[in-house]
């Protein structure tokens, strides 16, 4: 089985094609180069990544596509796209949610995860240590579409929904279970823009001593940030959550597939607004 996932959601767009078999492999990633131009490079990637595997549009058997939330414009672009090619080649589409794809990146290597940008704190480094993912994308004025989760034997356990929220306001929620975890790992562009909102919150922490880790040392926890590497979507983390709903019987029809957004887009506030 091929599965095509396409990625659209973030500042660039990118596609891989996964073979699943025995085994599941990503055969090969392709990552635009300019930043918001998924309109233009999409469609030439989706090309490019069945040439260079020497396969054909009607080779690929699943569709999956990051849905949101992310950018208006690239999740439009992308859903729009598996939509026309699941109409056309009757394929069935995976709806994959940004934020659970990205923690997913977090399935790097321990020793990736270890050589992270820490907030000002020290914690517990050690590799059975317990670890939350917090998937952050910026949505402007300090707001973050933010979620947390745990993964455990490669699934993902969600601790905080995702919602469309103020950084601050997401930190308050994650301070009712902070003290359960040992490590807190933030991805996504929300480090890029309230990255001094969360080492404030990380430094308040450590300073008024709050709570222990999950193994019982203190400081809890240890706030980290992602490498680049694995900190922005990426399509082959589609295509493995992809592949996980796939299995798990979450495929739909093309007419089904629509975008995620959490919130209405500023047109349409003030839209609202004047009709009101």
């Amino acid at each position: 089985m091929y599965l095509l996932a396409i990625e659209t959601t973030g500042a660039y767009a990118s596609v891989a094609l996964l073979q699943a078999e025995k085994t599941a492999r990503i055969l090969s990633v392709i990552h635009g180069n300019d930043r918001f131009s998924h309109l233009q490079n999409l469609t030439p990637q989706i090309d490019q990544i069945l040439k260079d595997n020497q396969l054909q549009i009607g080779d690929v058997d699943v569709i999956a596509v990051s849905h949101g939330p992310g950018s208006f414009t690239g999740i439009r672009i992308g859903v729009s796209t598996a939509r026309a090619l699941g109409q056309i080649l009757g394929t069935p589409c995976v709806a994959v949610s940004s934020l659970e794809a990205l923690a997913l990146r977090a399935l790097q290597t321990e020793e990736d995860m270890l050589q992270t940008e820490a907030a000002p704190q020290s914690g517990s480094t050690d590799g059975s240590s317990k670890l939350l993912l917090c998937p952050a994308l910026d949505a402007r004025r300090k707001q973050v579409y933010g979620a947390a989760y745990e993964i455990e034997d490669g699934r993902l356990s969600c601790r905080i929904p995702e919602r469309s929220i103020l950084m601050v306001d997401f930190l308050q929620k994650l301070e009712e279970i902070a003290d359960q975890y040992d490590r807190i790992l933030f991805l996504g562009d929300g480090i890029d823009t309230c990255g001094e909102l969360i080492r404030q919150w990380a430094l308040e922490r450590r300073e008024a001593g709050t709570g222990k880790a999950a193994d019982g040392n203190e400081p809890a926890p240890q706030v980290l940030y992602a490498p680049e590497e694995i900190r922005y979507q990426d399509a082959a983390a589609v295509a493995l959550r992809g592949l996980q709903l796939w299995n798990d019987g979450k495929a739909c029809d093309y007419i089904e597939l629509q975008p995620e957004y959490l919130r209405m887009a500023e047109a349409e506030k003030k839209l609202k607004e004047r009709k009101s």
